[in-house]
């Protein structure tokens, strides 16, 4: 298949186009200056024949969420994935399918949620999965859409993983964050990708779909064994207050997490 890809050259992009080219399918990357007013007819002449279009686009959630960095956040997601819509209502023959992500930042911290809860959280992390999701929910009735929940993407050569790492392999000690007994929700890279091929191979598959590994952990369960294997055994707790301080309304992706 043909398969364009927004944020390709991001962290998940590269594997999941490595993925994807391995199995076969030719990757068109739409790379952002695409989604400017003025390139909007070059946008659709990238779309034209493309079978399916990956939704990666965004900026980083890692770094500090001034109010200036909060409008990017937005802006590299909600407008983005509005402007590809509007791409697709031009055409009069769109691409079959849309998978465009989320998080699932977008659930409440408190019970369990599945891809059944209609509940939402709350704060900045909620509303923008909200408003990002909302703006996919318009693509055109012809095309089958595929919203993607993600929990934490783990991979040795980057992401959040890399950052865990750092501190074992530097220094010889793991990273606790507050009491640890938030939960972290999680998700292989190599499982993200054969999940979103699944989708592309599955004419029934659309809606909600949660990307989590089944098991329920906790941060500080996950660290332990993380240190385990790499045999260390000092683990450094580091305070939810000095997060706070630190990070601001970033703290939260740290020392909170939602059981989905």
């Amino acid at each position: 298949m043909k398969i364009a890809i927004t944020g390709a050259t991001g962290y998940i992009g590269k594997h999941l186009t490595s993925f994807l080219e391995t199995s076969g399918h030719f990757i068109v990357p739409l790379p952002r200056f695409l989604f400017s007013e003025s390139m909007a007819d070059t946008l659709v002449h990238k779309l034209m024949a493309c079978d399916v279009v990956i939704n990666l686009a965004g900026a980083s959630i890692q770094n500090r969420w001034s109010s200036d960095y909060k409008k990017e956040l937005i802006s590299s997601r909600v407008q983005l994935t509005r402007r590809l819509v509007r791409a697709f209502q031009t055409m009069d023959h769109p691409p079959r399918l849309l998978i465009s992500t989320s998080a699932v930042g977008y659930y409440p911290l408190t019970g369990v949620s599945d891809e059944y809860t209609t509940v939402r959280g709350s704060g900045f992390l909620s509303d923008l999965c909200v408003a990002w999701e909302e703006e996919a929910q318009h693509c055109p009735a012809s095309m089958r859409l595929a919203v993607i929940r993600l929990g934490v993407v783990l991979s040795p050569d980057g992401g959040a993983m890399k950052q865990m790492l750092r501190p074992i392999r530097l220094g010889r000690f793991a990273v606790r964050f507050g009491d640890g007994k938030q939960p972290f929700t999680w998700i292989s890279m190599l499982d993200l990708c054969r999940a979103i091929s699944f989708i592309i191979n599955h004419q029934s598959v659309c809606g909600t779909i949660n990307m989590v590994a089944p098991q329920r952990v906790t941060q500080g369960e996950f660290t332990r064994v993380l240190a385990q294997i790499h045999g260390v055994w000092a683990t450094i707790p580091i305070p939810a207050a000095l997060l706070q301080l630190a990070l601001g309304e970033q703290a939260t992706l740290l020392t909170t997490g939602a059981v989905v």
